[in-house]
């Protein structure tokens, strides 16, 4: 286990509150010399599969991500990133910051994120996790507020989602919403899951 694996592994199971138990045992594992679970869950994250070949899931997430916006073209502005980051987050920020470095090479440049307001549309429900190690919630407030129509759902809970993860509020809200077209009221916030 290398340290990249190994932060791999630690990442995948952050999204989902209910897979901290897997990490809890497999770093009870790597301590003991053994990061077999750890490899495991990083493999899941950039979908390595059992025979040892791999998807495109990563190149093409990352060929998203290098478009979604303009990144520097720089790599000196990572590495600012890099350190800036670690001081918020000492053991993820960095490894975030340098992540993106392909983006700095990425042949068809990012352009301006285009604002997404959607007149006319129906009432648009975004559900954001409060503790969510993935996309803040603070995403999830802004893309409500810049919808004409938006509602957002606050779940004050961890994970990368919020849907099925054991919160019956926020399963209720979101089944309502899809199945009898019923639409909670704007800044409705789901309990923490005790």
């Amino acid at each position: 286990m290398t340290e990249a694996w190994t932060t791999l592994g630690l990442i995948t199971p952050l999204y989902d509150r209910q897979a901290w138990p897997v990490l809890r045992q497999a770093l009870g594992q790597a301590l003991k010399g053994d990061g077999t679970t750890l490899l495991r869950l990083a493999d899941l994250l950039i979908d390595r599969e059992p025979n040892g070949e791999y998807t495109n899931q990563t190149e093409s997430n990352l060929a998203v991500n290098c478009v979604d916006v303009p990144y520097p073209r720089d790599s000196a502005a990572y590495a600012t990133a890099a350190r800036e980051s670690a001081k918020d987050a000492p053991l993820f920020g960095a490894y975030v910051m340098w992540s993106s470095l392909p983006c700095a090479y990425w042949p068809a440049k990012g352009g301006p994120r285009a604002k997404i307001d959607a007149p006319g549309a129906p009432p648009i429900m975004v559900v954001g996790t409060e503790r969510d190690p993935a996309t803040p919630y603070e995403w999830s407030e802004a893309l409500a507020s810049q919808l004409s129509s938006g509602v957002l759902v606050g779940f004050d809970g961890d994970g990368h989602t919020a849907y099925l993860t054991g919160s019956t509020c926020v399963d209720r809200l979101v089944d309502d919403y899809l199945i009898d077209l019923t639409v909670p009221k704007d800044g409705t916030r789901c309990p923490k899951i005790s």
